[in-house]
Parts: C-alpha cells; structure tokens; sequence
C-alpha cells in the first residue's frame, strides 16, 4: 500500500461520524494490502471484476456488482482484470438491534433503479455531509440501508477459496486454483500430493469440497474475469479456462450462475448504459 492510500484511509477514518465519503477511481490496477475502516464500504464495480480477501476466504465480485465490506472488517482488495474502475462509498449507518444485517460480509447484483441511485449518489461526492446537506445524507443513507433488500445476495460463485479442515489438502486447493486451466483428474493431483484417491476424496468432502465442482468454479470465476476483459470470444474463452468443448462450457456456466455465457455477457453490456 503506498503513502496515497495510506492517506486516503486517514482520511475516511478521520471523516464526521455523520459524513458520506465517495471515491470513483478510474481505469487502475487494484492491489491493497490488508487494511480496515471505520466506516462500512461499499463498492460498486463498473468495470473489471475483484477478489476481497477476508481472513482466509476469498470472495468474488463479478462485474456490475455490489460488495458490502462492514466497518472494522480486515481485507485485501485484488483484481486480476488489466484495468478495474469502481466506485466506492464509506459510510456509518445506525446500529440495529438484534442481528445486524449490515455486520457481515455479502455480494448483491445490481438492477437499474439500484444502479441509478448510486449514480446519483456519486454526483454529489466527494463529501455528503449531513451537516450542510441534510436532506441529501438522509436520502443516501436511508437508500444504502434498504440496499440489502433491494438485490438479490449472490451465492454462487461468491467464495472462490475455502479454509479447510484440514491442513493436509490447503497445498491441494492453491494448486487447484493456479492450475484449474488444465486437463486436472483427482488421481493425478492425489499422486502429486502422495494421497489416495478415497483419502483425498474424504479430506475434500470433510471440508465440504467436491472436486470437479471447486474445479469449474475456478474456472468459471476465470471466465468472468476475461469476459471483463472484452477481447476474447465465447469459444476462445472457454478454451482458456480449461473447458475440451465450449458446449460444455455452457452448460456448466448456466449451472453455476443460473444464466448462459451469452446472456450473462447481455446482462453486462444492459448495465453498462447504468455506469455511474
């Protein structure tokens, strides 16, 4: 993390309790170490996709999604798109009782009327005060606090590293990730890592693993990436990832994210009209 960023998190730490901090960042590199807020984060992707490292999991936030970082929550920001732009709002919001529905981690995808709003919201950056612009904080926070029930959460493809159970298989699944572009079968990754194919079967299993579905979702994660990226075809992507046929690579995409890669790159090129 360099002095920039460094100053820039002093900055919103250091922001009115009652204050909205917005920040648009261009077509940049993401790379920040582990760091945290005081503020809840919310970052909007317009373009490129991110992995948001919390402890030892690693989440996934496609293209045109939302990710909700709460306040006081260690991560590291990484992308491996060429160029990312985000826009990102910090913010405090009212502690509710019972379960906090704002306390954890969680990826939404986005609609229009969503998508509209933060745009909106963004114009009026870099400061929301509520000190000068009461109305205007008020409207913002009462959207951000609905904005949870307002998409749907993303469950698939959202966790694309696990913490095992076991230590054993933790060289296992790094290697699964590195390599998931290759022709990989559980007997040659078990001889690789001096295991049985049943004993690497039932580590896998303990920590709640299926092989081949860890696999493709490595894969299909890859492959949203490169459809960020807008240079490569259906075809040539499905091959890159690691798929013998693009048929097959269609149907396993639908299967992870409830849509084709055709549809899913129209859902994006839709959103695109809704750019903040």
């Amino acid at each position: 993390m360099n002095q920039e960023q460094k100053a820039y998190i002093s900055l919103i730490n250091e922001s009115s309790e009652e204050s909205i901090v917005i920040k648009k960042t261009g077509w940049e590199e993401i790379s920040l170490s582990v760091h945290t807020h005081q503020k809840h984060q919310i970052i909007y992707t317009l373009s490129g996709t991110l992995h948001i490292q919390i402890n030892e999991a690693n989440y996934f936030v496609p293209e045109k999604h939302i990710a909700w970082i709460p306040s006081e929550c260690n991560h590291i920001l990484s992308s491996n798109n060429r160029r990312v732009s985000l826009v990102i709002f910090y913010l405090n919001l009212p502690k509710e009782t019972g379960k906090d529905p704002y306390g954890e981690f969680s990826v939404y995808s986005t609609h229009a009327v969503v998508a509209e709003n933060l745009r909106f919201i963004a114009s009026k950056g870099p400061f929301i005060e509520r000190l000068h612009t009461p109305d205007l904080y008020d409207f913002a926070i009462s959207f951000f606090r609905l904005l949870p029930t307002m998409n749907p959460h993303i469950e698939n493809l959202l966790k694309t590293k696990v913490i095992p159970n076991d230590e054993r298989i933790r060289p296992v699944l790094e290697y699964l990730i590195q390599h998931a572009h290759e022709n990989l079968k559980i007997e040659e990754v078990a001889e690789r890592f001096s295991f049985s194919v049943r004993n690497l079967s039932r580590l896998l299993h303990d920590s709640g693993i299926h092989f081949n579905r860890y696999l493709n979702q490595q894969r299909i994660t890859r492959a949203i990436e490169l459809f960020a990226d807008g240079k490569k075809s259906i075809q040539e992507v499905a091959y890159e990832v690691g798929f013998n046929t693009p048929n097959n690579f269609n149907r396993v995409f639908k299967q992870l994210t409830g849509m084709t890669p055709k549809n899913y790159g129209g859902e994006i090129t839709k959103k695109s009209h809704t750019n903040v």
